[in-house]
């Protein structure tokens, strides 16, 4: 958009040739866009003229991407001319790079019909802005089709005087597009407008009819109008209620009234110098509005006619008291940031490209030894030594687009003496064409930071040497069990490497039998920030067992907090643990041994004495009372010393059995024999004890089967059980003995129906305590106590083994379980 005080005809042929019809107030293309007659007069056209007096760049184009028309604003930011905007494609003014980034935006909004914000960069020949935002919005007809964009820019991020107007009017521009995007009607009316002359008066003020009406509401802004030459004011109804003023004022010296006296003057003369030239101005004052100071912005244009005396000056009032306000509060928010850079421990310094210092903070002086006052006198090169500012020259110089920052260590000694470490990082802040404008030095004295962290190496490298050459185990587990870390040390001890096991599970190497003891662990170790002791067995690459004893604890970090980790250090505790079997063995040896002995003399003194003393009894009544007694008592007596005897000499014999093998001179002797023969020998010794209670012995096919086992004892044992089986049956009774053989196993069971055994007494049949005691049988038959114990002890030197069931009152079953052993090929029998 150019508006000029006048066009000369090489501006008139200008536009001809580049197909736009130039106006005197706004130039559009030829398209299908209404625009103004050439007939025009020169009278002020307002709706124009508001779109010129916006402070920010505004433009218009259709679909395709062909500017059609634009404001002063907007030429400026581009650095081009109206001539060089109007009628050209988007691409033909940026780079391709910003050109695809627009159109996007463009394709966007045409998909989707609703307006689009978006950020970018802006180039033009000459200029550079940095961080911009674009709004866009549709312009449809009635029936809702898309025929153009209209965009407005506001800049973000600039060096120069105008970002703080852009700035400004963000709050405006959103306003403005809100309305533009709220109906179809409203934006034919905007063209319209700006084609049509619809301005009218009527009793002195403007009326305003056109969809900027309704804009500078949104605005929350008037829009006013003065003719210098008659002094005559124009006032829309908005500045009235921004002064509090009733409708009706014509010179400015009324509203001037209400401006607040320290800013009066100020004002007066600017107002004076208004239409010294033409051209863009702006006045910010206060007023008092019902006793209370309020912000007023007046901007706008003064616009020279080619007719004399008609010049015109128009523009838009707002208040603009809460924009103070915010920058009031953010100019306190400054200071507040100010602040606290002032009190970071970090050291922070800025420079221009020469090397002069244009700010540091308080720990930078105080580093440095640089007083605050005089900093700015200072460079780069008189703070730093020579050999770091000309690395730091370097580093300066590889700064360019996109790099915006790097990093430097410097080793520095400082005025007092001590050497100090710096980690600076160093950021350029560009400007306009990517040009560093200001350097930031941001730079943290890592001085201890590195002394902790030498002195960490220091312990790593100890703590390493003593895991490599210790004889534990030390690893680091987390909860899952999974390996962290585990000393070289595991490879002589378990012969693994420690590569090998770092992330297994550890669990994988532990004894299934000792995974409880580890749960254990964990959950000991929830419950208490006490180590734990533990004992278990690990599995080497052999496949052996090894003990081990391992102090658990968890694991802290430097700060005192629980890592969420474990440490284990476990020792190899193989060779103790083998003692200690040792030690159990032979308590257990002893233990036996000292009930052997009260077994023994328990023996002697009763079961032995007892059988002796009936027989001295009957012998010593036959001696000396033989005659008074009939042959048919003398023959009893002599019965029961005959009975006393062979239980005696029974219990003499078990009894030297069972001496033998607690002494180990029972020799284990297996030889070859037949199942059959066995029985029926064993079965023969036992029957004339069972004739005497009328007991019969069954015995049913016996397994044809060639043994290979030490037979005296395998005798000794099935005697005992027919015997004990004879002696707790009822008179004429029955013993029944079978035999069975099932996956190389043979089972020989011997069941009485006698007196049966009661369910307390089965546990310690075959243990020698002192609560066994021998019973007596159905005929007062005595036991020695010592027949099942050394049944047990025989049964199992011949690699089997013995249990019974019982019921009391209904009968016993004891079984032998031996394996079928192969006979050798020096013993096979033919």
């Amino acid at each position: 958009m150019d508006i000029s005080e006048e066009q000369t005809s090489a501006d008139i042929d200008a536009g001809k040739n580049s197909g736009r019809e130039p106006t005197d107030d706004f130039i559009y293309s030829r398209s299908e866009l209404p625009r103004f007659s050439a007939g025009q007069p020169d009278e002020l056209n307002i709706p124009v003229q508001f779109i010129e007096s916006l402070p920010f760049p505004l433009f218009i184009k259709d679909l395709n991407g062909v500017y059609l028309a634009c404001n002063r604003h907007f030429c400026n930011m581009v650095g081009f001319s109206s001539d060089q905007i109007i009628g050209n494609n988007i691409s033909t003014l940026f780079d391709p790079e910003s050109a695809k980034i627009h159109l996007t935006a463009d394709k966007q909004l045409i998909q989707s019909g609703i307006r689009v914000v978006y950020e970018t960069s802006l180039s033009g020949p000459e200029i550079k802005y940095g961080l911009v935002r674009v709004i866009k919005s549709p312009l449809s007809d009635k029936q809702g089709k898309l025929y153009g964009i209209i965009g407005l820019i506001s800049e973000i991020n600039s060096g120069d005087g105008r970002s703080d107007q852009f700035d400004a009017a963000n709050s405006d521009i959103d306003a403005f597009f809100r309305m533009i995007s709220d109906g179809h009607e409203e934006n034919e009316n905007l063209f319209s407008a700006v084609n049509s002359n619809q301005n009218s008066t009527d009793n002195g003020f403007l009326q305003f009819e056109t969809r900027f009406d309704v804009i500078l509401k949104a605005l929350n802004a008037g829009i006013w109008e003065w003719d210098p030459h008659i002094d005559k004011l124009y006032w829309s109804e908005k500045c009235f209620d921004i002064f509090g003023m009733e409708t009706g004022l014509e010179k400015p010296e009324l509203w001037m009234s209400r401006i607040h006296p320290e800013d009066f003057s100020r004002v007066r003369e600017m107002w004076s110098r208004i239409t010294l030239q033409s051209g863009w101005f702006d006045l910010e004052f206060r007023i008092l509005v019902e006793g209370q100071p309020r912000w007023v912005k007046k901007t706008g244009y003064c616009m020279r006619s080619k007719n004399a005396g008609s010049d015109k000056v128009t523009g838009v009032m707002a208040d603009v008291s809460d924009e103070k306000d915010f920058n009031e509060k953010l100019f306190n928010n400054q200071h507040f940031f100010k602040a606290i850079i002032e009190d970071q421990s970090e050291l922070i310094c800025r420079i221009i490209p020469g090397g002069s210092i244009t700010f540091v903070n308080r720990a930078f002086t105080k580093f440095f030894g640089i007083p605050a006052e005089t900093f700015n006198k200072h460079l780069l090169a008189g703070v730093f030594p020579e050999k770091d500012y000309l690395k730091i020259r370097k580093l300066l110089n590889s700064i360019k687009p996109p790099k915006h920052f790097v990093k430097y260590e410097q080793r520095i000694l400082r005025n007092d003496g001590n050497p100090s470490i710096v980690h600076w990082t160093i950021r350029a802040i560009y400007g306009k064409n990517d040009t560093p404008e200001e350097y930031q030095f941001v730079g943290r004295d890592v001085t201890e930071i590195e002394e902790s962290r030498e002195a960490l190496k220091r312990s790593e490298e100890m703590f390493r040497l003593i895991a490599e050459n210790s004889n534990d185990i030390i690893s680091i587990h987390p909860e899952n069990g999974v390996i962290d870390y585990v000393s070289p040390s595991v490879k002589h001890i378990l012969g693994y490497n420690a590569d090998e096991l770092t992330g297994t599970l550890g669990n994988d190497l532990v004894y299934e039998e000792d995974l409880d003891i580890l749960k254990s662990c964990s959950i000991s170790l929830r419950k208490s920030i006490d180590p734990v002791l533990i004992s278990f067995r690990l599995k080497e690459r052999s496949g052996s067992l090894i003990w081990f004893e391992s102090m658990v604890q968890r694991q802290y970090n430097n700060k005192g907090e629980a890592t969420g980790k474990v440490i284990a250090v476990s020792r190899n505790i193989q060779s103790r643990k083998l003692v200690e079997e040792q030690q159990k063995l032979t308590e257990k040896q002893l233990k036996e041994a000292n009930l052997t002995k009260d077994k023994f003399f328990s023996i002697i003194a009763h079961d032995l004495r007892s059988p002796f003393t009936s027989i001295l009894g009957f012998t010593r009544l036959l001696d000396e009372e033989y005659d008074d007694f009939t042959d048919e008592e003398r023959k009893t007596m002599v019965k029961q010393i005959q009975n006393s005897t062979e239980s005696t000499f029974q219990l003499l014999d078990n009894l030297l059995a069972w001496a033998k093998t607690q002494l180990g001179r029972t020799i284990f002797t297996p030889e070859s024999f037949t199942l059959e023969s066995l029985i029926f020998e064993t079965i023969k010794q036992t029957t004339p004890q069972a004739e005497i209670k009328n007991i019969k012995i069954s015995y049913g096919k016996i397994v044809d089967l060639i043994l290979y086992a030490d037979q005296n004892m395998l005798r000794t044992v099935i005697r005992n059980l027919l015997s004990n089986a004879v002696k707790f049956s009822f008179p004429g009774g029955i013993v029944e003995l079978e035999t069975v053989i099932a996956e190389n196993n043979l089972t020989i069971s011997v069941t009485d129906h006698g007196t049966g055994i009661p369910p307390e007494a089965l546990d310690n049949l075959f243990s020698l305590t002192e609560n066994v005691v021998s019973t007596k049988g159905t005929a007062n038959e005595k036991g020695t106590g010592l027949g099942l114990i050394l049944c047990r002890e025989f049964i199992e030197r011949n690699g089997g083994s013995i249990h019974a069931k019982s019921k009391v009152g209904k009968g016993s079953t004891f079984s032998i379980v031996l394996p079928v052993k192969p006979v050798p090929e020096t013993n096979n029998m033919n």
